[in-house]
């Protein structure tokens, strides 16, 4: 059993639901009308198909949680390619899928931020970035789905904050792999600054592994 398809696929179709049903089918087509439930359910049935095609030909990884993302980045590309086959037009398809993706990573960061308040002497940043409380000199570790060694970080010393620059990410290995990095950056990476912002945290990032820097750099102060 794909323990990824069957946790996920109620939560997909219910993300893909809410952020789609009602926009408009075609930016530049408005007579083309706007997305049903049935219209969504169609592009997530063709998505499933897509994504049971390529989910074996994944490469393996070595975390439980690097493996649950990598499928999950494989079912983000199948659900953005049945768009693309629906006659919708790469960047608005991009923004749609960014905005279904939202609703399952804040549900994550939910939970992961309610695990983290109940560790004593551990705080967050980024929801998924642990610190010890009072320590901002490089002391970070990412937690799981993000757990090493399926991600690797380097920890930046910082006076104020947290920061650190993320080396390895199967996520980014993916898409690159796919060429779609502008589909990954909009719709893993940038959701990033959202998820910072649940932790009242401004977000500052210069560079990414996806566009073929050396890492993604994270630097993080409270508001």
């Amino acid at each position: 059993m794909d323990y990824v398809k069957f946790i996920y696929r109620p939560l997909a179709a219910r993300a893909a639901r809410q952020a789609v049903i009602g926009r408009i089918r075609a930016r530049r087509s408005p007579e083309r009308g706007r997305f049903t439930r049935a219209n969504v359910d169609d592009v997530l049935a063709n998505a499933w198909l897509h994504y049971a095609e390529r989910a074996g030909k994944l490469r393996s990884e070595p975390t439980v949680g690097s493996r649950m993302n990598v499928r999950l980045a494989c079912f983000t590309m199948s659900f953005f390619d049945a768009l693309l086959a629906s006659g919708v037009e790469r960047e608005y398809a991009i923004e749609l899928v960014a905005d279904a993706v939202w609703r399952v990573y804040r549900l994550w960061s939910t939970i992961a931020l309610g695990l983290t308040r109940l560790t004593p002497g551990k705080a967050t940043a980024l929801a998924f970035a642990v610190t010890n409380d009072g320590d901002h000199q490089g002391c970070v570790s990412l937690s799981f789905p993000f757990n090493a060694p399926g991600y690797l970080i380097e920890p930046v010393a910082a006076d104020i904050g947290t920061s650190f620059d993320v080396v390895r990410c199967p996520v980014a290995d993916y898409f690159r792999g796919q060429g779609a990095i502008d589909l990954c950056s909009a719709s893993w990476c940038n959701l990033d600054y959202a998820l910072a912002e649940l932790t009242n945290e401004k977000l500052v990032r210069t560079k990414t592994l996806v566009r073929g820097d050396d890492g993604c750099d994270f630097r993080l102060n409270k508001k």
